[in-house]
């Protein structure tokens, strides 16, 4: 297409088997892919150097939930770098992170979207040559053979222990009348866990409350589901519907009849009649 775009339906290619091809081109832009999650894979030169979805925190996610940068600082660094620049170095010069661990932080959003993504199955795709490129991401980017091998490692190391992945990753948690007992002698991280865990949010929901990856809190949320300190919440029973029986068209509307004994006789709009004009 004239603007660059490209779009692909779903097909026995699927997104890893794409994003290998789009690395032997070479390619830069982006990857949009849509579903029940979806999101935006950035590639440089054909190396993935960031990956954007709303099934797992951004950077920025990770850096203001966990409180390593405040508010006022991030939207400081904003401006000073303005739209088109380079708010990694702001960051860095400015003296809120440094170089190494934000690069850490990148490739840990990197690998954690990647992660989020593959616990749903893509609808299409859309390849854009024109996507403007993340404002922080891994600098040398990812091999997609890389990137695919370990998320499948994630995966099936959860399903170890939870079984269907995806399930667990839509279902809400509590914790456990054994883990309110005792949750003065649990670790900082499971404790914040389980403090979260308010029987209304998922797994991926504490992650971004918390401001960790998702992956990082399934694993700990696996490993204190089998010391049954975390249980699920039980589904709340559908409301039902008052019965009302059908009204027969024909049927007349029932008269009031005057109560007896002390009470007073009261009316029904049936029975009142209309007032004269005048």
């Amino acid at each position: 297409m004239s603007d660059g775009t490209e779009r692909h339906r779903t097909s026995p290619r699927n997104v890893p088997g794409l994003l290998l091809s789009l690395q032997q081109d070479r390619f830069s832009g982006a990857v949009v892919v849509s579903g029940s999650i979806g999101g935006t894979i950035h590639l440089h030169h054909g190396a993935i150097r960031a990956i954007e979805t709303p099934g797992a925190p951004t950077v920025e996610a990770l850096l203001l939930r966990s409180r390593r940068i405040g508010e006022v600082e991030w939207d400081a660094a904003c401006t000073a770098a303005g739209p088109g620049g380079r708010l990694d170095a702001t960051l860095v010069e400015q003296g809120h992170i440094g170089a190494a661990e934000l690069e850490v932080l990148c490739v840990s959003a990197l690998y954690d979207a990647a992660f989020a993504m593959a616990l749903s199955t893509p609808d299409s795709w859309q390849v854009d040559r024109e996507t403007p490129g993340p404002r922080l991401g891994h600098h040398e980017g990812t091999d997609p053979r890389r990137l695919t091998e370990e998320t499948s490692r994630r995966v099936r190391q959860l399903a170890k222990s939870l079984g269907s992945v995806r399930e667990f990753g839509q279902e809400r948690i509590r914790p456990s009348a054994r883990a309110t007992a005792g949750i003065g002698r649990l670790s900082a991280r499971y404790r914040d866990i389980l403090l979260s865990a308010d029987g209304r949010r998922t797994p991926r929901d504490i992650a971004f409350a918390l401001g960790r990856g998702v992956y990082a809190v399934m694993l700990d949320i696996s490993r204190m589901k089998a010391l049954q300190l975390i249980q699920p919440e039980p589904p709340q029973a559908p409301a039902t519907a008052p019965r009302v029986a059908p009204r027969d068209p024909g049927a007349e509307p029932p008269r009031a009849v005057a109560a007896t004994g002390g009470g007073l006789p009261r009316r029904t709009p049936a029975d009142r009649r209309p007032e004269s004009a005048g």
